[in-house]
């Protein structure tokens, strides 16, 4: 059974990502928890004011965070009719990544699916500061990331983008392969170069990926070339029907102070198309 993990915040888009998730795993049997993560407001407490403060101050936050998780397990428990589908609430008063990483660990999460875009965010080059954190922090399964207007598709074919300068790693390979085995869909591979311009590294990498997905999926897979992150921009906003798949290296020394990011987060949204973060 696939134990799905879904971070809400009671808007809209945090709606629009279950809904998604649930029509992805419509044939799988699945759990899906739903995480609200909450702290307190202390904002112009002093340590006396705080020992004063009345049990209202700490009560409140997360009595709110569970009746909205209620209401939220509730509506999807009513109104979908999926026998193979439960679902859970998790309320954690935490900050957002720490609470992420405490369930994945704690109850053996497989996908963290995520909104692609805060509502409150109004630029369209920028994920939100949340899901910045989390494609930058949560490495410890694949993230799907889901526009607020993307629309599951039947049969949606699945692209697999990548330098090819460094080995990808069979596992993560793996659990790419097992979420296009339950969607039923197709793959393609584009690779972030010209073609005449790939090392003879980049070469050998792409033909070891090429070969391992083809054996599972016994039909033989396209590759297309696009010379970089921005033509693939292009790319996705032409091809809302795909879903994009990024593997996201190890977290270097810069990125680690948060000077640097994800090379997922400087990609920035993708107004319609959804991406797979899988890691190194």
């Amino acid at each position: 059974m696939k134990k799905i993990l879904i971070p809400i915040d009671f808007k809209r888009s945090s709606y629009d990502a279950i809904d998604y998730a649930v029509k992805f795993f419509k044939k799988e049997e699945c759990q899906f928890f739903f995480l609200n993560a909450y702290t307190y407001d202390v904002n112009g407490f002093n340590a006396i004011h705080l020992l004063q403060a009345n049990d209202n101050i700490f009560e409140k936050p997360r009595h709110t965070s569970e009746i909205s998780l209620g209401q939220a397990v509730n509506k999807y428990i009513h109104n979908n009719s999926n026998e193979k589908h439960r679902f859970n609430a998790i309320s954690e008063c935490s900050s957002l990544v720490d609470a992420i990483k405490k369930t994945i660990k704690e109850v053996e999460i497989d996908l963290v699916v995520l909104p692609g875009k805060d509502n409150a965010n109004k630029s369209m080059e920028r994920y939100s500061k949340n899901t910045r954190s989390i494609i930058d922090n949560i490495r410890e399964c694949p993230v799907l990331i889901i526009p607020s207007s993307a629309k599951m598709h039947e049969n949606p074919k699945f692209v697999l983008a990548s330098y090819f300068g460094l080995d990808l790693p069979k596992a993560e390979l793996e659990n790419w392969y097992s979420l296009i085995k339950i969607a039923n869909g197709s793959i393609k591979i584009v690779t972030l170069s010209s073609k005449e311009g790939l090392s003879e590294l980049q070469k050998a990498n792409q033909s070891k990926v090429r070969s391992h997905l083809e054996m599972h999926f016994k039909k033989p897979i396209k590759i297309e070339y696009i010379e970089n992150a921005a033509a693939l921009k292009k790319f996705a906003k032409h091809h809302s029907d795909y879903i994009i798949c990024l593997m996201d290296r190890k977290p270097d020394f810069w990125r680690k102070l948060g000077i640097t990011h994800s090379r997922i987060t400087d990609l920035g949204p993708l107004p319609s198309t959804p991406v797979i973060a899988l890691h190194r």
